[in-house]
């Protein structure tokens, strides 16, 4: 039985609590009180700790009374926590997806003796995974990604509610999109090239260039590399609306001898209008085709999964598949799998198949299966 340190008692960190809980001692911190109580309450078994800010030395005392540590905070949280917390030597799990590039961090988890695994959700995560699974079986040529988190409930006029911070949403619409195309890579906006996929049970959607490829673009040499996040058609149009009126404007606006923040204003409506609650369902489509070759004939693999919310624990199936999927890593360190100190991401987790079949044989434990060319 490990002792483990999560950081983070949101959606994702409390699935990530709970499933650990019944194996391992664990402790979770977060900045509220009300988050921790609830959490305490549900399960009594955990032991809570209340940051009143992320202190370094007191982060830093709860990390080394631990084994093993898991960040889920958001993202602009996450790089900061991340640089302090390398110095206990701990292994880390971190599925706060900062924008920053965690391999900067290189040279800092090397010196302290810690080995660290960003982006272990499931978009990044599980898909760059499964990606990491066919470069060691073929020669890759192409990834594409499609995936999205989306409420079974279709309500207008956004069609969509934030599974995670609003504000975490909100920087995948405005951020440029990186991609790899044919070997160069090129910089795209956000919420172009519109595609359409009919998907079993749900119906058409629509998927749009963001910018989540991430680690793959440093990691890997696939000459092409898509992700695409998918939402119910119309909504990318709305997102372009506010965008091109400069709702998303970073610069003050006098109006009225008062100083507004556009972006601040729209992130405040947009996080109610965008409140998931914990009683509406929620579901999780992951699409991601990889084409190449294999023994010099050309080959393509698909990859499917679909999930939806479990009402009756009230957790959604956002914080289902990526807390999982963060778990399923930690139990991968906790199994005996030993990394050199360093920066990993789940791609190189992923070439290793049997750290591979073990992630999706713990996912699939849990109601959570991944298809292959269905």
């Amino acid at each position: 039985m490990a002792a483990i340190l999560v950081i983070g008692a949101g959606r994702v960190g409390r699935a990530i609590a709970l499933d650990l809980v019944q194996h391992h001692r664990v402790t979770v911190a977060d900045i509220h009180t009300e988050r921790l109580s609830a959490l305490h309450a549900e399960a009594p078994s955990l032991t809570v700790a209340h940051i009143p800010s992320q202190d370094p030395q007191t982060l830093q005392r709860l990390a080394q009374q631990h084994d093993l540590l898991i960040t889920a905070v958001p993202g602009h949280a996450g790089f900061s926590l991340l640089t302090h917390l390398i110095e206990a030597g701990k292994p880390i799990v971190d599925i706060s997806f900062f924008p920053e590039d965690p391999f900067s961090l290189q040279e800092k988890a090397q010196q302290y003796g810690a080995a660290v695994i960003v982006d272990a959700g499931i978009a990044p995560g599980l898909c760059n995974l499964l990606l990491g699974r066919c470069l060691s079986e073929m020669e890759v040529e192409s990834y594409e990604c499609w995936v999205g988190g989306l409420p079974l409930e279709r309500r207008w006029p956004w069609q969509y509610k934030a599974p995670f911070s609003p504000t975490d949403v909100i920087e995948e619409y405005t951020r440029p999109v990186r991609q790899r195309i044919a070997g160069q890579l090129v910089t795209k906006p956000p919420l172009s090239e519109i595609e359409y996929r009919h998907f079993p049970g749900i119906g058409t959607l629509e998927a749009f260039n963001t910018d989540g490829l991430r680690t793959l673009l440093t990691t890997t040499t696939v000459p092409t590399l898509i992700e695409k996040t998918l939402r119910y058609p119309g909504h990318a149009e709305y997102v372009r609306v506010l965008a091109e009126s400069g709702f998303f404007s970073e610069e003050p606006l006098q109006v009225e001898g008062l100083t507004l923040h556009p972006r601040a204003i729209t992130e405040a409506l947009l996080t109610r209008a965008w409140h998931l609650s914990p009683d509406e369902p929620d579901c999780v489509l992951l699409w991601v085709r990889i084409q190449g070759k294999k023994d010099g004939k050309p080959t393509e693999k698909t990859f499917y999964l679909y999930d939806q919310a479990d009402l009756k624990r009230r957790m959604s199936a956002m914080a289902r598949t990526t807390g999982y999927t963060c778990t399923a890593i930690a139990a991968l360190l906790l199994d005996g799998v030993s990394l050199p100190p360093g920066i990993y991401a789940p791609e190189l987790l992923g070439q290793n198949p049997t750290a591979a079949a073990f992630v999706l044989e713990y996912l699939a434990e849990r109601g959570i299966t991944v298809r292959e060319n269905p």
